[in-house]
């Protein structure tokens, strides 16, 4: 059996197998053909010159023959070579034509088909970049939405100062780009131009230093007093203007965006990217404006929080007046006890060692403690006499009408009441308190005078032991 395998051609490559076919099919015209040369036209040449004359006509015959078939199998078998390594995907190949015939035709469907095959490959890896692309650009779509929606509840609950929000609106839209920064611009006292209030990845940027003045020569001057949006990328139409901008700073691609509320000019937003060759898309442009739309509301907040700080006149946890509205009063009070020639004095009381005491019994037992403090101070002061908290552990009394040795005896009393009194609910719990008291005129004509030597005698009293009245 294995003899048969090794003398089987099957395994034989087609160029053996057209040799081995053409030779046993060229036997018989080989055999033919020394019969006829030998017969009909060479009839009298002697026996080795007819056999001289066949051999060399039937190897003629027998080499064009076999020419022609190598002509026919050739291109055939190199079709067979480039479709074997086409298919192992090198698809940059192409098969020579070099007849019109069959062999040409399949040649040409072969190099069709590849270059079929070739193009939809390119397009699949083009659309396999682009879907990359917007896979990158969702990402960062949905965590520039994420910074919005976790700025809006920062802004919605109040938790942070306005400052360190301003920063972190700055970086986040700073983030929407690759190589991004940003820059927040905002009035400066006095002059009304723009100057820097805070900035992103800038380290290395002249923008920094950028100071926008109100003249309005500049196109970020302009985008200020005309309130328009201002944006720098390869689309923009170049001028005089936007070269010196792009040489002056170093800037290729930034969106400025103008903050105002009403009349009043709040600032100019800026975000950019280092990026060569970029173009903003429109919804770019709109998430730097929502972002931009957040640090107005910000920054309007902000506006509204002071103004409503500045008409509130009490303390939201012990409702007393607040200090802002004691420090007016005084200033207030003094004037008039200067024009009637009338007393008027300050005292300013301290908790000792409160801050150990919150520690020790809790927030809520603290809050108590101060409440009942200030009952207690607020019961115990002249009908005329104001109280206010003027700071955490701190309170103040403001007393028309009495002179300094009034006031301490005034202060004194309150003290040993603050001393006896249990400030807890359950359990028992103690608080001293020191205090400074101040006169006009001995000690000030003026409120804030008064303020500080009644805070300077209240220090001294701490020094000396706490749990005591200086006056």
């Amino acid at each position: 059996m294995n003899i048969f395998k090794r003398l089987t051609i099957v395994h034989k490559g087609l160029r053996y197998k057209l040799l081995l076919a053409f030779s046993l099919m060229s036997i018989i015209p080989l055999l033919a053909s020394m019969y006829i040369i030998s017969t009909y036209v060479f009839p009298n040449l002697d026996g080795i010159s007819t056999i001289s004359v066949v051999l060399v006509s039937s190897i003629i015959i027998a080499i064009l023959g076999l020419a022609l078939a190598k002509g026919l199998v050739d291109p055939v078998i190199d079709m067979a070579i480039e479709a074997k390594i086409m298919a192992n995907g090198e698809y940059d190949r192409k098969l020579s034509v070099s007849s019109e015939d069959e062999i040409g035709n399949l040649a040409y469907s072969i190099n069709t088909m590849t270059q079929k095959i070739r193009s939809n490959l390119d397009e699949l890896k083009n659309y396999g970049q682009r879907m990359r692309e917007i896979n990158v650009d969702i990402n960062k779509k949905v965590l520039a939405l994420s910074s919005l929606l976790q700025v809006g509840d920062m802004i919605s609950a109040g938790s942070i100062q306005l400052d360190p929000l301003l920063e972190m609106i700055t970086e986040k839209s700073s983030l929407v780009f690759d190589t991004g920064f940003g820059a927040l611009y905002m009035p400066k006292a006095g002059n009304g131009d723009f100057s820097v209030k805070t900035s992103y990845n800038l380290d290395k940027e002249s923008l920094d230093n950028l100071v926008i003045r109100k003249t309005g020569r500049s196109v970020l001057e302009r985008a200020v007093q005309e309130r328009a949006i201002f944006v720098l990328d390869k689309g923009m139409k170049p001028s005089k203007e936007v070269e010196e901008l792009k040489a002056g700073y170093g800037l290729k691609n930034i969106i400025a965006v103008p903050l105002f509320s009403g009349r009043n000019n709040l600032g100019l937003f800026i975000v950019g990217s280092r990026a060569d060759d970029f173009k903003f898309k429109n919804d770019d442009i709109e998430m730097i404006k929502v972002f931009a739309k957040q640090i107005t509301i910000a920054i309007e907040s902000d506006i509204l929080n002071r103004k409503t700080e500045e008409l509130s006149i009490k303390d939201d946890l012990t409702d007393l007046y607040n200090k802002n509205f004691i420090v007016t009063r005084l200033e207030e009070e003094i004037k008039r006890s200067i024009f009637y020639q009338r007393p008027c004095a300050f005292i300013v009381f301290n908790i000792d060692n409160f801050k150990n005491f919150r520690e020790t019994h809790g927030e809520l037992a603290a809050e108590e403690a101060l409440n009942k403090m200030a009952k207690l101070i607020k019961d115990n002061i002249p009908p005329v006499g104001k109280a206010a908290r003027v700071g955490v552990d701190e309170f103040a009394v403001l007393m028309p009408e009495k002179n300094k040795k009034e006031a301490t005896d005034i202060a004194e009393d309150l003290r040993k009441r603050i001393e006896a009194a249990n400030l807890v609910r359950v359990g028992k719990a103690a608080l001293t308190v020191s205090c400074g008291v101040s006169e006009n005129p001995i000690d000030g004509a003026t409120g804030d005078e008064l303020y500080k030597k009644a805070m300077n005698l209240l220090k001294e009293a701490k020094t000396a032991g706490k749990n005591r009245v200086f006056a």
